[in-house]
């Protein structure tokens, strides 16, 4: 029988997917608004910067740049994870009765004691664990590339180089080489406090 912690876990998450699915719609509706209003400003405005490029690309490329992917991939992993654990759970039970047996099947570690359920919940978290470093992997590889690299490409021109000088923060510190021939570490002071005094 199927506790009912478990059938709430699963209608909490079934709920977080539905959540981030809206989220996405929600704002790639308003990104669509947005677009075609930046569109009609630049073709009034700034002609020169989408010169070549239709209103429909115009409205697909700043999409593609500006959505929030994460809520995608959010679902996209949550979902994986619910379909994922009932057979993780299996397999790692499975695994963990394969092993026991092997091992001449002793007491102390039958299906029902604490290194049956170690091994359940961790071999469930590795299963898991795998499932969101890919749904990662691909996050981080598909990931679309600049606003501005895109216009420009879109335009047919060489995608612009970051030139720009850019002012080191106050809060940043200089690093300085240790000119000391002793290799102490504090700057070439006696490291002995009571020295100093």
């Amino acid at each position: 029988m199927i506790d009912t912690g478990l059938i709430v876990f699963a209608a909490a998450l079934a709920v977080f997917i539905l959540v981030c699915l809206a989220r996405w719609a929600l704002a790639v509706r308003a990104l669509r608004a947005d677009a075609a209003a930046e569109y009609a400003g630049r073709v009034r405005d700034k002609p020169g910067t989408i010169k070549g490029v239709s209103e429909a690309a115009f409205i697909g490329l700043y999409v593609r740049s500006f959505q929030p992917r994460w809520t995608l991939y959010a679902a996209i992993a949550a979902s994986a994870a619910l379909a994922v654990t009932p057979v993780a759970l299996t397999i790692a039970g499975s695994g963990y009765e394969l092993i026991w047996r092997s091992a001449g099947a002793p007491e102390w570690g039958g299906p029902i004691g604490y290194v049956y359920q170690f091994s359940l919940f961790f071999g469930t978290i590795a299963i898991l664990a795998v499932i969101a470093g890919a749904v990662a992997r691909a996050y981080w590889r598909r990931a679309p590339e600049p606003w501005t690299h895109a216009l420009a490409r879109a335009r047919g021109e060489p995608i612009p180089e970051e030139t720009t000088w850019r002012r080191r923060p106050k809060w940043a510190r200089r690093v300085r080489p240790d000119d000391d021939e002793d290799g102490d570490e504090d700057g070439g002071t006696n490291a002995d406090p009571d020295a100093a005094r």
